[in-house]
């Protein structure tokens, strides 16, 4: 990320018109956080990083992925869809269908309490722009086992773009950064018990980022 970060950045504010809102949300971060954004490209996992300050505290970032067959890609894309490129940029597996979220996300938790940022998408996959779906669990799961509080991003503009239309500058690509959800505000009194949260009140939990993104 440190090394691709200057062409990233001259990239994007070169060929691409690019917006960045509520970067004023970040200040006061002094550790990592986890980032939950709406997944309309494979440009998201670039974009996160590419808006945010280099020697920001919340930097570099660390990713989730499914494992590498979820992909099938062949030819040189397998080294990039769960092959070398995703463990260069910082993906680490989670692993789907064990029933138990600490398993699932243990890299994940171990880089968070590391001090370090966790991008997730909680969708799941990529959504047509304007839609939000319900996310998955695991980044309400992330918030109560860590502590680490999330931020919503919510992106908007480069659903579908071509590579035409950004080297042309036919989109405007916006990145909304909003202000931090504590594990205090989505869970109360649940805070500090020992006792995992049920599978509703994560549901519940994941209910209200998944809003707060589709409110910006």
């Amino acid at each position: 990320q440190t090394v691709v970060y200057p062409f990233t950045w001259v990239g994007l504010r070169f060929f691409a018109h690019i917006r960045i809102l509520g970067k004023e949300n970040l200040e006061g971060h002094t550790r990592g956080a986890i980032f939950a954004v709406n997944h309309l490209s494979e440009l998201d996992p670039i974009l996160v990083p590419a808006t945010l300050n280099l020697f920001s505290p919340l930097m570099p970032m660390f990713y989730t992925a499914r494992e590498r067959f979820f992909y099938e890609k062949k030819g040189l894309m397998q080294y990039f869809y769960g092959g070398t490129f995703f463990k260069l940029w910082g993906a680490y597996t989670v692993y789907v269908g064990m029933g138990d979220l600490a398993l699932s996300l243990k890299h994940h938790i171990r880089i968070l309490e590391k001090g370090k940022s966790v991008c997730i998408f909680p969708e799941g996959g990529k959504i047509p722009e304007g839609v939000i779906i319900e996310g998955k669990t695991g980044v309400a799961y992330l918030l109560w086992r860590t502590g680490v509080p999330v931020v919503p991003v919510a992106m908007r503009g480069h659903y579908k773009m071509t590579s035409q239309e950004f080297f042309s500058r036919r989109r405007t690509i916006t990145v909304s950064y909003g202000k931090s959800i504590t594990k205090e505000e989505l869970f109360g009194s649940r805070s500090n018990s020992s006792v995992p949260p049920t599978r509703e009140e994560l549901r519940t939990a994941t209910h209200v980022v998944m809003s707060r993104i589709r409110e910006m």
